[in-house]
């Protein structure tokens, strides 16, 4: 019998995680274990299937259900007995507990390999449709934030390194990515007329590289995930997959991110601290100038209205400069006379 699996373990999350608690346990996890960033580590694979396989459960409301109404049986690493109509036929799922319900998922997690012995012994054999029909080269939609997963082997995945500045822009972008496809010389087999197919190399798969056009929307932030409708592979059957793209935000040596909010540095004369003075402050979208009041201190913030980075409802955030004070690093004899000059006459 194959052993009960504690999918809310999986995920570090109670029982009574709500579905977004159980969504972002899923992306964080995902992440940090996903096979791109740790090529070559069998338990990193593991995990990230193990992972995919618990957010495949609870975060469906059916098969949470029939999951969870395994009653006093919810225990980790238990022998399993599957419930009545458990082991369903390939292409549908057995629940157990009264009721039979179709599923449109794909064949398993894409390149992540199959289901547990266990989760089909729950809900039976992976099978039926592609839950998202794809359509031509530029038939794509934009989904931000658990835009979905990837749920079909011709679904793929790439990583997207945006900029400060491509965030504040949003719309067109243009990106650049290679992925493995089916070699269609030899359809997959590696070999053509019983040799070793030679523009694949006997592997069956061909490195390909593929110019799309992205449309950022507004609010973009790191760990953010894009979905484009009907930009994966094109399957024998005809069906297109879908593409996601996980957002990494780049670190910018000017400005740092809190939130919606922008925060940058600037250095202030001794003098022009006391005296005021006009001061520029850097900003994504073009330098601004500004006044600086007489007896101002290091460390004071100042704040610009939004000039901060593009929030989804079309607001945005705002820009802090925080003032420091810059001793210069030589002065001459006369500038020390007169700080001379300045100390004797405060006391």
């Amino acid at each position: 019998m194959p052993k009960f699996i504690d999918y809310y373990s999986v995920l570090g999350v109670s029982k009574s995680a709500s579905e977004a608690e159980i969504k972002s346990a899923y992306r964080k996890l995902a992440m940090k274990h996903h096979p791109d960033r740790n090529p070559g580590s069998k338990e990193s694979e593991s995990k990230f299937k193990e992972i995919n396989e618990a957010n495949e459960v609870l975060s469906d409301p059916k098969k949470r259900q029939t999951y969870d109404q395994l009653g006093k049986d919810w225990r980790q690493d238990q022998e399993f007995t599957p419930p009545p109509g458990g082991e369903a036929r390939q292409g549908q799922r057995s629940g157990g507990f009264g009721y039979n319900y179709q599923d449109q998922g794909g064949q398993g997690f894409g390149q992540t390999g199959d289901f547990s012995d266990f989760f089909r012994s729950m809900f039976g054999g992976m099978g039926g449709g592609d839950s998202f029909q794809g359509g031509g080269e530029d038939d794509f939609e934009d989904y931000i934030q658990g835009g979905g997963r990837q749920t079909s082997q011709a679904d793929m995945e790439s990583d997207l390194h945006l900029s400060l500045a491509d965030v504040l822009k949003s719309g067109q972008h243009a990106l650049t990515f290679s992925y493995k496809a089916t070699c269609p010389e030899c359809g997959g087999r590696g070999r053509t007329r019983n040799r070793s197919c030679a523009p694949c190399g006997g592997s069956g798969q061909k490195l390909e590289t593929r110019n799309i056009q992205v449309n950022l929307p507004k609010g973009l932030r790191n760990g953010a995930r894009i979905r484009l409708k009907g930009q994966g592979r094109r399957q024998s059957s005809g069906r297109t997959g879908d593409l996601y793209l996980n957002i990494y935000v780049a670190p910018d040596p000017n400005f740092t991110l809190v939130g919606d909010d922008l925060e940058t540095r600037i250095y202030i004369m001794p003098w022009d601290a006391v005296l005021g003075t006009e001061v520029t402050i850097p900003a994504l979208d073009g330098a601004i100038k500004i006044k600086l009041p007489p007896g101002s201190r290091s460390g004071r913030r100042l704040r610009i209205s939004g000039r901060g980075l593009p929030r989804k409802d079309g607001s945005r955030g705002d820009l802090y400069a925080v003032m420091f004070i810059d001793i210069p690093p030589s002065i001459t004899s006369h500038q020390a006379e007169l700080f001379k000059k300045l100390k004797d006459g405060s006391h």
